[in-house]
């Protein structure tokens, strides 16, 4: 998606087509021969593997049974060779996938097909052979190197590679002479595979752990999950605001490749630096990327997507920065691979004195990958240029590859154009749209992971129990005891001590898992929103969503966790510790071994893996504000608020619920909301009708709406699609662990209740707009499965399925009340926020109390689940507090909208009088894109023409139009006041004054 959006639309066919091939094609040459080369026995050569090629060496057959088993490395609990072969083939596919952005538009396909089963099959495979797979590199200068998850290993070699294919091939015709031509022409996409990516780094770095065996790993796997958070958001905040200092515009391409370059630079160091390294590596690797992006341009090198820049160069300073933050008790201690320990002398003791040795060993193996990659690499696209078999032809490249070898011969077809009314200043878009499939995840991987320790835990319970069995069965026949009581207890002891270890990790890996799916809904944030939105404002409305996620988090990690999750000190309205993650780690003051903060309780998780999943729930909501602020906030206006919503606003409230502070306990009942009706959502939705009030309506809203309808639609399926499967990690991940089987059985009620008010809702929705309309309204389907699942969010666990169908039923009411509520006042809330967010958040808190009835509305299950709230002593279930508890969530409700939206409202208000809230009728009329962004559009679907206007190949001419253009031709229906007409192949069928 990524590579596709930065490229123009005449090759996107081609671009779509080589990263399929690249993966395919990947596939083979691992399984051929990468992987026997990088992770075969090397019989002491220290260079390369020589045996496991085409998996021969998988598996082992008994000579009598023909029974086949499965290979697994020697040591306790390891995984089978068929597992580690699929995990490493994803990081061996995404370092060739590198090189593919680097050389596109320009490489013959058939040719870039062997160049990656070169890199797959020999050139990445012995890179992974020095290091990973324990060869020289791995030892050298006694210390070795440190690469946690491959920004040497994998991005590095992809950066280098890449970079020597772009050297070799030369820039793209015009590329430097017309450079306005080659302005992404997708920035939706761009977007999109920027969350993809995103998104997928949580199985990159903390999958790098290599596994989820006990409470440490699962601690490990939360650091390096808030390591790579930290750094992505810093990363990309930091792009940006130089991107504006250099160009005075908003680069919506250069902020997405800065939140990749905090990603590139923390993924050699994210087990072995704590939080606020994380936070410098990202603002390190920011610099870095910027600087070697103009330096690529001074030397007119042409990287379409700047992948050297993002992993070539930020590679390098990752490695670097991997050694230097690894500080422990000073430059001498160093972590090294054993994460928060210390390599450890023959005694036991802290080695010293290292520091030195291990920054040395990273320039080592920084100097060799990109010798050997770079070399080989050049030395391969040289021979293939040489032959004439690298680059197409001119006429290829003007015309565009898919044109002339594709079929069909454009990625988007221009003529379906009564479908989709797209609005840009009245005019109505009606260029081509692509169709995208939601993003298949990959964080399915982790299900097998998850019932292999399910397992494990299962039967060391077993173990335990038959232990005790035996016991009693010799106490009670008389027999001697051959082991001492003390011995038993010991034994006893340890099986507790593992089997609240394997439900730690359990707990860790559901977080993680849900906690990256919490986060991927923000790509279903900015395409629905950008969708619902007018096209010359959809650079705007991205950028918005993505510098919502970067500031968002900086806010959390400062103050917002210490406000809603520190120690409150009895005053039970806010926390007063964790700022800036200070509480996050103890240091043994003689050793020096720093070892992450548990919570108080058998089992818990570490504050890390807590500050990563709630981190998520608090991006989301600040989120929901934008939707409704679209289309005419000043952009540093809406990111100063963004901070104040995530540092504060958002922070107090989850003081009070989540965090136990007063509304916790308030009627001696205290309130209910499981995954944030409430503390998510109606602060969300009520700051954002604050937000819509004070600014107004967008200019000819009520006067002209038809000029205001949704400009993509397929965004806005696309992004309600991802949001729903994002409520599956914010639903059932609300469970807060996966330990045991009760916890499970929970997280699948929940998953049910949130599936059956999403559908309920939907549909009632669709069904009430046909019946208004007579017309099927697709974003009013998409708004009432977002209702209900709003709706359903605080009660989906104290709840039965038909109470969560009634849940749906009425939510899909509400929103539709709340929405045409909103219309007859005359209040422009373009996505409908405050209508889903807000009001069916109002609904899911009550719906939350009145439908969990149990034995009646006198038992109350609340958080117990399918329990009952106990008396003092826990002999018997409470009775009478039905209207207790509805009491509460009223409580709870009205705080919520008072304390959110009185904040909010002033502090739009105070903007507003200060002149910083609203941009000016000028820009607002023009579009914010074209007077702020750079490039100043979010597409450039145009066709290449030749000297007669005509459409090269079989693709008609279309593109979209300057909204401040008032003369010339334009492909568009109706035309633009004042402009010529409508063109096809060169010959104008229509001009305004034929009327015709």
């Amino acid at each position: 998606m990524l590579e596709t959006g930065c490229c123009r639309a005449k090759n996107a066919s081609n671009v779509l087509m080589k990263n399929l091939v690249n993966v395919c094609v990947g596939t083979l040459g691992w399984w051929s021969f990468g992987w026997a080369f990088a992770y075969g026995a090397q019989n002491g050569n220290g260079f390369i593997g020589t045996s496991g090629f085409f998996g021969i060496d998988f598996y082992t057959q008994d000579a009598t049974t023909g029974v086949i088993t499965p290979v697994t490395c020697n040591g306790d609990g390891c995984q089978s060779t068929m597992l580690s072969w699929f995990f490493q083939w994803a990081f061996c596919t995404a370092g060739a996938t590198i090189v593919s952005g680097a050389v596109a538009e320009r490489v013959k396909s058939p040719t870039y097909a062997a160049y990656a089963f070169f890199m797959t099959s020999f050139i990445y495979p012995v890179v992974v052979a020095w290091t990973w797979g324990g060869g020289w590199i791995a030892n050298v200068l006694d210390v070795g190197y440190m690469d946690f998850a491959g920004s040497g290993v994998v991005h590095l070699t992809g950066g280098v590679s890449g970079l020597a294919g772009t050297i070799v091939l030369g820039p793209r015709k015009g590329r430097f002479t017309n450079p306005d031509d080659f302005e992404p022409h997708n920035l939706p996409l761009v977007v999109l595979g920027t969350f993809a990516l995103w998104f997928g780094w949580y199985g990159f770095n903390p999958g790098s752990t290599l596994g989820m065996h006990d409470g440490a790993t699962g601690a490990l796997a939360a650091q390096v999950a808030m390591n790579t958070t930290l750094a992505a958001a810093t990363g990309g905040i930091t792009v940006f605001i130089l991107r504006y200092a250099i160009l005075r515009k908003y680069d919506v391409g250069g902020l997405c490749n800065g939140i990749l370059a905090g990603l590139v630079s923390i993924t050699a160091g994210c087990g072995n630096m704590e939080c606020g390294s994380a936070f410098a590596t990202g603002l390190v690797g920011a610099f870095v990327y910027q600087g070697a992006s103009m330096l690529l341009q001074k030397l007119k090198i042409d990287d379409p997507v700047d992948a050297a820049p993002v992993h070539g160069f930020c590679g390098i300073w990752g490695c670097l920065a991997c050694g230097l933050f690894d500080w422990g008790k000073g430059v001498d201690h160093y972590h090294g691979w054993s994460g928060w320990g210390c390599m450890a002398n023959t005694d036991g003791s802290c080695k010293t004195g290292i520091g030195g040795s291990a920054i040395g060993a990273q320039f080592i193996m920084i100097l060799m990958i990109i010798i050997w990659a770079g070399l080989l690499s050049a030395l391969a696209f040289v021979i293939l240029k040489v032959v004439g078999a690298l680059r197409v032809s001119e006429d290829v490249e003007d015309g565009g590859m898919d044109s002339h070898h594709h079929s069909p011969p454009k990625a988007g077809d221009g003529e379906s154009r009564s479908e989709l009314g797209c609005t840009l200043s009245g005019v109505r878009d009606d260029r081509p749209l692509l169709w995208l499939p939601p993003p298949n995840s990959k964080m399915r991987l982790a299900d097998p992971l998850v019932a292999a320790l399910k397992a494990e835990l299962s039967a060391q319970r077993q173990l335990l129990e038959e232990s005790r069995h035996r016991f009693e069965e010799m106490e009670e026949g008389g027999r001697r005891l051959q082991v001492t009581q003390t011995s038993f207890d010991t034994s006893v002891a340890e099986l507790q001590a593992m089997d609240q270890g394997l439900a730690g990790a359990l707990d860790s890996a559901w977080l993680c898992l849900c906690g990256a799916l919490v986060m991927f809904m923000h790509a279903g944030f900015a395409m629905l929103e950008t969708g619902c939105c007018r096209a010359k404002n959809a650079s705007n409305v991205l950028m918005k969503n993505l510098v919502n996620v970067c500031v968002g988090t900086l806010g959390w990690w400062s103050l917002g966790w210490a406000f809603a999750y520190g120690a409150q000190n009895g005053n039970g309205f806010i926390g007063t510790t964790g700022f800036f993650g200070w509480d996050f780690y103890s240091q043994d003051a003689t050793t020096g071994v720093i070892t992450p903060v548990t919570c108080n309780g058998e089992g818990c998780q570490s504050t890390m893996l807590s500050w990563f999943f709630q981190w998520a729930f608090c991006t989301a909501g600040a989120t929901i504000v934008s939707g409704a602020v679209a289309e005419r906030v000043k952009s540093p206006t809406y990111a100063a608020y963004a901070f104040f919503m995530t540092s504060f606003i958002y922070p107090v409230v989850v003081a009070w619920t989540w965090g136990g502070g007063w509304i916790a306990s308030v009627l001696d009942v205290g309130y209910m909301d499981f995954a944030g009706s409430g503390v998510v959502h109606l602060t969300g939705g009520v700051s954002g009708l604050a937000g819509t009030i004070v600014l107004g309506p967008r200019k000819g809203r009520f006067v002209n709406p038809e000029e205001f309808e949704p400009h993509n639609l397929p965004l806005v399926v696309l992004g309600t699609f991802a949001l729903w499967f994002g409520w599956y990690g914010f639903n059932p991940g609300s469970t807060l662990g996966m330990h045991d089987g009760a916890t499970g059985a929970l997280a699948a009620q929940v998953a049910m209740n949130t599936t059956l008010a999403a559908a309920t809702g939907g549909i009632t929705v669709f069904i009430l707009r046909y019946a208004i309309l007579r017309k099927y309204d697709v974003g009013g389907l998409c708004n009432g499965i977002l209702a209900g699942l709003v709706s359903i969010t605080a009660g989906c666990g104290n709840m039965e399925c038909g109470s969560a169908f009634a849940t749906g039923l009425v939510g899909a009411m509400v929103y539709q009340g709340a929405s045409m509520l909103l219309q007859k006042l005359k209040i422009d809330d373009p996505v409908d926020a405050a209508p889903v967010h807000g009001f069916c958040g109002i609904w899911g808190c009550i719906a939350c109390g009145l439908f969990d009835w149990g034995k009646g509305v006198d038992h109350f299950h609340g958080w117990s689940g399918w329990g009952c709230m106990q008396t003092a002593d826990e002999s018997s279930c409470k009775t009478g507090i039905g209207g207790t508890a509805i009491g509460a969530q009223f409580i709870m409700v009205l705080m919520i909208i008072v304390w959110a939206g009185s904040l909010s409202t002033i502090a739009f208000f105070l903007l507003k009088l200060t002149g910083l809230l609203r941009i000016s009728e000028e820009v607002e009329e023009g579009g914010m894109d074209s007077h702020h962004h750079s490039p100043p559009k979010a597409y450039a679907l145009a066709n290449p023409m030749d000297n007669n206007g005509r459409g090269v190949g079989n693709s008609r001419a279309f593109s979209l139009p300057d909204p401040s253009e008032e003369s010339g031709c334009l492909f568009f229906f109706p035309p633009s006041p004042g402009s010529g007409g409508i063109c096809v192949f060169g010959r104008c069928l229509w001009a305004p004054e034929a009327k015709s």
